[in-house]
């Protein structure tokens, strides 16, 4: 007798997005003033305005914001539709990153919600939306998450025991074995073995990398970052027969210490010959290490986290992602435009979305602001 299946987590590429949901914290409002350094409405209005109007943003506050939002939200230049959804009673909303906060599964034009963090903010979407909701005890953040069509890429933090990957290498922990109940989709590891760092030619042909079970990673792996969806992009394409990822490739920039972009460079490419090990196709695209506007502590910029679609809208070209810019604010245009284009030449119609650098200090970006509840069918399959 077979196991039951479980309904299949929202992927990250495919049909056209139809609903998102953001949180917005109170101290947002009270930080949009035109005399501060950082305001981190700027990059969230930015989003809205560049939505397009058939996509329906919620958007969860506390209720004491709620007069202080609808004046905001009467300001952008935005035709997409938003919904503002106050927290019941004395709930609140404590920070941006709502991709952390719960899992989404779709079902058919519903939705159904696996709560991990801020428990009370989903339970109040899902109440809102009609959607059912279920809490889990899988220690999962959905930024170290990322849902391909056919594959699940995980941060090997989050597939880690405490013990380590396992005794024997070949036999999951038991994270690995509950995130895998999640979805259907096989898992693949986001790290980096020790002994790959350095180890990596400038230019490597990644396609010439011999494959390997992600099971075989073994307990001397380690992960770059905290979330894989800081440096790494699902793009629904494939190249060769092998889906295609983006790999952030960082660069100083502004006075950064060189030693410290090239330390994160090492491991990128240790993570990104891991990940062609695992039979993924990998392009690289350039990302500073850039001192932030307020702290001025050396960050990578986050371009690898996007939204995007792989069907194309009526009456366009090409397929949207939505790529976070920081050239408005701080001298990285050439950044934004070498991104662009890396998008366009794989097939997209890249939308650039500036005013992030208001967030970078926060180490999150567009899609760790954004969750995705609704996508249309993927008409290419």
């Amino acid at each position: 007798m077979s196991a039951i299946q479980p309904l299949p987590l929202m992927p990250d590429c495919g049909g056209l997005i139809r609903t998102i949901a953001l949180t917005l914290p109170a101290s947002f409002f009270a930080e949009n003033r035109a005399a501060d350094t950082v305001s981190p409405l700027i990059p969230i209005g930015n989003l809205l305005s560049a939505l397009p109007a058939d996509i329906t943003a919620t958007i969860l506050i506390d209720r004491a914001s709620l007069e202080s939002a609808r004046d905001w939200l009467g300001s952008l230049p935005a035709t997409c539709s938003t919904e503002l959804i106050p927290l019941a009673g004395n709930d609140s909303v404590s920070h941006p990153w709502i991709q952390d906060m719960l899992h989404v599964r779709a079902v058919d034009a519903a939705a159904e919600f696996v709560l991990v963090a801020e428990k009370a903010i989903g339970v109040s979407l899902a109440e809102y939306l009609g959607a059912t909701s279920m809490h889990s005890d899988v220690a999962l953040a959905g930024g170290n998450q990322l849902v391909g069509p056919d594959f699940r890429l995980v941060g090997h933090s989050s597939l880690q025991d405490d013990r380590g990957i396992g005794r024997n290498a070949a036999i999951p922990s038991q994270r690995w074995r509950k995130i895998q109940a999640l979805d259907g989709r096989n898992i693949f590891s986001f790290g980096y073995r020790p002994e790959d760092l350095g180890k990596v030619p400038v230019s490597f042909d990644f396609s010439t990398t011999e494959t390997c079970e992600a099971e075989m990673a073994g307990e001397k792996m380690h992960q770059c970052g905290f979330h894989v969806d800081q440096f790494v992009s699902v793009t629904g394409l494939r190249s060769s027969g092998r889906p295609l990822l983006l790999v952030a490739d960082p660069v100083a920039h502004g006075g950064c210490n060189a030693r410290a972009a090239t330390e994160l460079k090492r491991k990128l490419d240790a993570s990104a010959l891991w990940l062609a090990r695992q039979g993924f196709a990998i392009e690289r695209n350039p990302i500073p290490l850039s001192p932030a506007i307020d702290t001025n502590k050396c960050l990578p910029r986050l371009y690898n986290n996007v939204l995007l679609e792989n069907v194309i809208r009526s009456g366009q070209k090409r397929p949207f992602v939505w790529v976070p810019h920081f050239g408005d604010t701080e001298s990285l245009e050439e950044f934004d435009a070498m991104n662009r284009e890396i998008w366009d030449r794989i097939g997209f119609q890249a939308i650039g979305v500036a005013g992030w650098s208001h967030l970078s200090s926060r180490n999150g970006a567009l899609r760790c602001a954004t969750k995705i509840i609704n996508r249309g069918p993927d008409t290419r399959l």
